[in-house]
């Protein structure tokens, strides 16, 4: 379980990665058949049929995200937007535009590649001799005479020498096949230009069908024009908008498109079309860091509603469904169930609050709250995700290591005796919000006092059979003195349903008052820090 034995408050700058995967087990499967069918086996194809034409996505290349984009989702987002609102911000930056555009460039020169390649084999194969249909004697043709138990007429010298010309043949052969596979000469096949081949067409057709498309809740994006090809352009009309809008509503109905059997055949038959669906992959891991970035806005903006929005967003994103709502989280339940025989759910016990330096807490000092927590769904976790991978053949010790399951603690407080202005818990202006708008600072400098986050503190289960551990989360007090309930929401960016909140009471004393006292106090501690670290010296 990945923690700090002291805690650590998680700035705006300084955000863990966001383990954002392709769904749960039971819904996952589809995906990893066809990234292996159509990323691995054709990757080399792709590549050749690419050629200098390759874009390279920066954000993916560079594992960042540029302050643009930043700032764009800081402008189109609220304290009280919801998952939706995100998403739609995530696949609308002028980033993530540009990158569907390019790619959608790109198939259209993998298409006329291929059609070009196509007209000329046409033109091949009519321009060839043709063989007379009564040809009698076709020395391509294996006879029987070319079977080794048949040749009684040589010796074992010249069997075993006809041997090795037949093996050597064969080798020929499988090489050429390798080698027409490397140069690009497999065949791609395309949605549009192929007979039966799944894309984005299909994808759109199938959620019209259960009611997902077109979209017609578009939010912000309703009344917003896009540029291309010097035309101001809807979000719908605007090609690489629209294939990122069909890649959200995908993924978030990836339970009815998963399942459907024209996909399920297609699959089969490897007819998918790799320039979509690679597409669906790359983007994926493109929302993953634009929603870190989201995360990280919204801590800096300070604002616990709209960051714990952002972890449901992650969520349900990364599950497939479309919202948490109760209904959603009795659905989730009943999967957990039927595959785990148990709720993935956390026990929080013995907690407190503290200064580990000093007996009173005062404004401004640094506090700690601690908690044992038991991981409930561990044991059977462990076994079932042994037992499937053992079916499958997979070695659990190598598969295992890749397991991730995040939790996050987001700490408030609530003034018990009086009231703190808001603006005590300040909205960090600089680092990633540098170059947001101040009128979109002000949507969040307007949220009270009690919506203010002190702190994100995320948490990364690392090994899936560890069943309990001690947390400290680390966060500065309130700059006001008072009596304080800090609230600490406990979510999950796994799991539906998962989520407690727990408090802990604490009366927060004026650091001013305390005058010669605390300074004595602090000199005798940090004089007895040294003093550790001088014997430490010693000891080594």
């Amino acid at each position: 379980m990945s923690s700090s034995t002291e805690g650590e408050e998680v700035d705006s700058d300084n955000m863990l990665y966001i383990f954002l995967g392709y769904g749960v087990a039971l819904m996952g499967g589809l995906t990893a058949v066809l990234y292996y069918f159509f990323v691995y086996k054709n990757k080399k194809v792709v590549e050749k049929k690419r050629g200098e034409d390759t874009e390279i996505d920066e954000t993916l290349a560079t594992n960042s995200v540029g302050l643009e984009d930043v700032t764009y989702i800081a402008s189109k987002l609220r304290p009280d937007s919801d998952q939706l609102d995100i998403l739609l911000a995530v696949c609308s930056t002028p980033e993530s535009i540009n990158w569907s555009t390019k790619a959608l460039a790109n198939r259209e020169k993998i298409v006329q590649a291929r059609l070009e390649d196509d007209k000329k084999k046409a033109e091949d194969e009519k321009s060839a001799p043709k063989k007379a249909s009564g040809e009698l004697f076709n020395l391509d043709d294996d006879g029987w005479a070319n079977e080794d138990e048949d040749d009684e007429d040589l010796d074992d010298e010249e069997k075993e020498k006809a041997k090795k010309a037949k093996e050597t043949l064969e080798e020929k052969q499988k090489f050429g096949e390798e080698l027409a596979k490397a140069s690009g000469k497999v065949t791609i096949y395309l949605e549009g230009v192929d007979e039966g081949v799944v894309g984005q067409e299909w994808v759109e057709k199938a959620l019209k069908k259960v009611g997902a498309w077109p979209l017609d809740d578009l939010r912000f994006l309703k009344d917003m024009t896009f540029e291309y090809k010097g035309k101001q352009v809807s979000a719908m009309d605007h090609p690489g908008l629209r294939r990122n809008l069909c890649f959200v509503a995908g993924r978030l109905n990836s339970l009815a498109l998963n399942s459907h059997p024209e996909l399920l055949d297609a699959a089969s038959k490897q007819l998918i079309d790799p320039t979509y669906f690679k597409n669906a992959a790359d983007f994926r891991q493109r929302c993953a860091m634009l929603l870190e970035a989201s995360l990280r806005a919204a801590v800096g903006l300070r604002s616990y509603p709209l960051t714990k929005t952002i972890v449901e967003a992650v969520s349900i994103f990364k599950i497939g469904c479309t919202s948490c709502t109760p209904k959603d989280v009795e659905w989730f339940n009943a999967i957990m169930m039927k595959q785990y025989r148990v709720l993935p759910r956390l026990l929080i016990e013995n907690t407190s609050i503290e200064n580990a330096k000093h007996p009173e807490m005062a404004t401004s000092d640094v506090l700690l709250i601690s908690l044992d927590l038991t991981r409930l769904h561990a044991e059977n976790f462990t076994r079932q995700k042994v037992a499937m991978l053992q079916k499958q053949g997979i070695p659990p010790q190598m598969a295992l290591q890749q397991y991730r399951e995040g939790w996050w603690y987001f700490v408030c407080a609530e003034r018990l005796d009086g009231e703190t202005p808001a603006s005590a818990v300040e909205i960090k202006k600089e680092g990633i919000l540098n170059q947001v708008e101040d009128a979109d600072l002000k949507k969040f400098e307007k949220t009270k006092f009690e919506d203010r986050l002190l702190t994100a503190w995320p948490m990364i289960v690392a090994n899936v059979a560890q069943k309990s551990g001690k947390v400290k989360i680390q966060f500065k007090a309130p700059s006001v003195p008072g009596k304080y309930k800090f609230n600490v929401a406990v979510k999950s960016q796994d799991f539906l349903g998962a989520d407690q909140v727990f408090s802990v009471e604490a009366d927060i004393v004026d650091s001013a008052l305390l005058g010669d006292s605390r300074k004595a106090a602090t000199a005798e501690i940090e004089g007895d820090d040294k003093a550790d670290k001088d014997e430490g010296k010693k000891d080594n």
